[in-house]
């Protein structure tokens, strides 16, 4: 499917503009055989799985600790990848009381 199929006018004009930028500085990044699968939004869970803010374990399973993007605290990848730090120093934290 064409990108310009799946998305708005004004986003898919926004997106080629900047591969193409991209492109000028990433040799070999755009080629007429490029294909965009799965672009990241800037959205996050409709769910937010419940954990205690200060010891980021759940507020009734213990030893069950939600994190990142599907547990509904993060948005996107460097997001998720934080909270789930910040989950496992916590987790860190605790064992070695």
């Amino acid at each position: 499917v064409e990108m310009g199929q799946v998305f708005p006018g004004f986003l898919t004009q926004i997106l080629r503009e900047g591969f193409t930028e991209f492109g000028k500085s990433m040799r070999g990044y755009l080629t007429n055989e490029a294909i965009l699968h799965a672009p990241e939004s800037r959205t996050s869970s409709p769910v937010r799985i419940p954990r205690d803010p200060l010891t980021y374990e759940h507020v009734q399973i213990k030893g069950l600790y939600p994190c990142g993007e599907g547990a509904g605290y993060a948005g996107g990848i460097i997001s998720a990848a934080i909270d789930g730090e910040k989950c496992a120093m916590m987790i860190g934290a605790i064992l070695n009381k």
